[in-house]
């Protein structure tokens, strides 16, 4: 059967499709979808600025209610579906407590509302180009399994310890490189002192914020090899494992980590894929309890590795720098730059 080609309805309306369309404020550009294999979506500098107005003429008010925070929101999860990764998502976590929870719509500096729009004043402007490739990755994706454990130490009779020194527990990483066969592992114990006052003293666990944390580490400790590149993460806790899939927690404990993270591979432009894995299939489990022996074990097929590396976690110097940092933290190490 012979095929038809329908006829044109209007043909002095006829016209190529464009390479470049923009829609709510994002630009898909698909100049080099067949040269280069692939397709780059941006933020518009128009669609910025107009959000950033409406964000910023409620901070003057003083005054922000539910349905603007909900029109914010909606604005700012669309624009940053042209970002890497969740990249943001967390720090929208103000504007959830207003669209739903909040009594009180006052608009205040030093207010986590405010925070939220000092973060966006500087992460929207810094938007790089999300590029998307419409070929198969030519490298091979790194495998990474990271891993905490928590338990609380009882005192012995007679014996007094503060919260800090009942804490126990660690952090552990194992990353496996396909291109050239290594393996590099790593743990670190968390600082108490740094974590406890930040995190809620009515938790009888703080687990899921050292699995998170532990995610965050791998990139702090070996960051030259995730610049451009793509990852399997592995993770064996289901709460850390949501909040880093989706990006975002109700939790303010895990929102500020997450939001780290996607700041980190903001930064470093590495596309991360997150899956659970069950705890005993956990490599990482090793490290994280201090069992270097049997990881030593584990892994002694393998053509090269590492297993005496510290786990960097961020300490707080870090935590506590200017967010310009975070963006920028890794960009000397991406291609192009003076010392890539």
């Amino acid at each position: 059967r012979d095929l038809v080609r329908a006829p044109e309805i209007d043909p002095g309306k006829t016209q190529e499709p464009d390479v470049t369309n923009i829609v709510l404020g994002v630009e898909a550009d698909l100049s080099s979808a067949h040269t280069r294999g692939e397709v780059r979506f941006r933020a518009t500098a128009a669609r910025i600025a107009a959000i950033l107005e409406a964000f910023e003429e409620a901070f003057v008010r003083a005054h922000l209610s539910p349905h603007e925070a909900s029109s914010l929101r909606g604005k700012l999860y669309f624009l940053l579906s042209a970002a890497y990764g969740a990249v943001g998502r967390a720090a929208t976590l103000p504007l959830v407590q207003r669209q739903y929870r909040d009594t009180d719509h006052s608009f205040l500096a030093g207010s986590e509302l405010h925070s939220s729009l000092v973060f966006f004043r500087v992460l929207l402007p810094r938007l790089p180009d999300l590029v998307v490739s419409v070929i198969p990755y030519q490298r091979r994706p790194l495998t990474v399994y990271s891993d905490a454990s928590f338990w609380v130490a009882k005192p012995r009779r007679g014996e007094c310890m503060s919260r800090e020194e009942s804490m126990r527990g660690a952090l552990g990483a194992v990353v496996y490189d396909p291109e050239d066969g290594s393996t590099r592992a790593a743990h670190a114990r968390p600082d108490w002192r740094v974590l406890l006052p930040s995190w809620s003293h009515d938790q009888k666990t703080f687990i899921a914020e050292l699995e998170t944390l532990a995610a965050i580490a791998v990139y702090t400790t070996w960051p030259e090899m995730f610049v451009g590149r793509s990852v399997n993460h592995w993770i064996d806790n289901t709460v850390a494992l949501s909040a880093l899939v989706h990006g975002y927690s109700g939790k303010p404990s895990l929102a500020k980590p997450v939001n780290i993270f996607y700041l980190q591979m903001f930064s470093l432009r590495a596309r991360v894929y997150f899956d659970w894995v069950p705890s005993k299939a956990n490599i990482a489990d090793l490290p994280s309890r201090e069992m270097f022996d049997e990881l030593r074990s584990e892994l002694a097929g393998f053509e090269s590795h590492r297993l005496n590396d510290h786990l960097v976690v961020p300490d707080v110097a870090m935590w506590d720098a200017p967010l310009e940092t975070w963006a920028d933290r890794f960009a000397d190490l991406r291609p192009g730059s003076m010392r890539a």
